[in-house]
């Protein structure tokens, strides 16, 4: 489903050249659940960025069910990520104008679809969020703006979701519900799941586990 080849990419700072990613290779298969770990700084982020194009590489290829990410402008890749990728963010990234439901369906508001009401019902009950539709994100616990935009990266059905620390700014209680809600879209609905984690809890539960150190994956392990 995503088969990624020789990317390479390197900052320039102040204090000198940051090499980001250095000749990585990855076959991901659809369906699967895949915690990426290491250090910070290890490129984890970066590489997770690549995928869900909001960063280039230098050289190399990302290719998503026959797209090669790496080699679409700005505007095309917000698009696919609008429509084949879901993103999952830390800091939950929601729009604060705007209500539950608003926040949830913004990426198809924003690509000119239709709203699927009934599937935006099931996904509310889902991730546990019926009742407050119409609640703003100001009103809702840090827990349950995660369950939010866990709603927005599924509701387009997407191919992959990637998720970027997803459990980093919550306590053990809604970090274990946001686990239950990954693992439930990758079990029951076939989503490919990618978590860039520090959570060893994370990384427990999911079915492989990919080490990246200085931008070079040094494991890769199934469980």
């Amino acid at each position: 489903m995503l088969t990624i080849k020789h990317l390479n990419k390197k900052y320039s700072t102040i204090d000198g050249e940051i090499i980001a990613l250095d000749n990585l290779s990855l076959q991901i298969k659809k369906g699967e659940f895949i915690a990426i770990v290491g250090k910070s700084g290890s490129g984890k982020t970066t590489l997770l960025n690549m995928i869900g194009g909001l960063d280039t590489p230098d050289t190399g290829s990302i290719m998503l069910e026959g797209t090669d990410i790496a080699k679409l402008s700005g505007k095309k890749a917000a698009l696919l990520r609008r429509r084949k990728i879901g993103v999952i963010y830390q800091f939950y990234n929601l729009v604060p104008e705007l209500n539950v439901s608003e926040n949830i369906t913004l990426p198809t508001e924003l690509d000119g679809g239709e709203i699927d009401t009934g599937w935006l019902a099931e996904i509310l009950q889902m991730v546990g969020l019926s009742g407050r539709e119409q609640a703003y994100p100001s009103a809702l616990s840090g827990g349950q703006q995660q369950r939010v935009a866990i709603a927005r990266a599924l509701f387009n059905r997407p191919s992959v979701i990637l998720a970027d620390e997803p459990t980093g700014n919550l306590d053990g209680e809604n970090s274990a519900e946001v686990l239950r809600l990954l693992k439930s879209m990758n079990e029951e609905h076939g989503i490919t799941i990618l978590v860039v984690t520090h959570s060893e809890l994370v990384a427990r539960e999911a079915k492989r586990v990919i080490e990246i150190s200085n931008g070079r994956i040094i494991e890769d392990r199934r469980q």
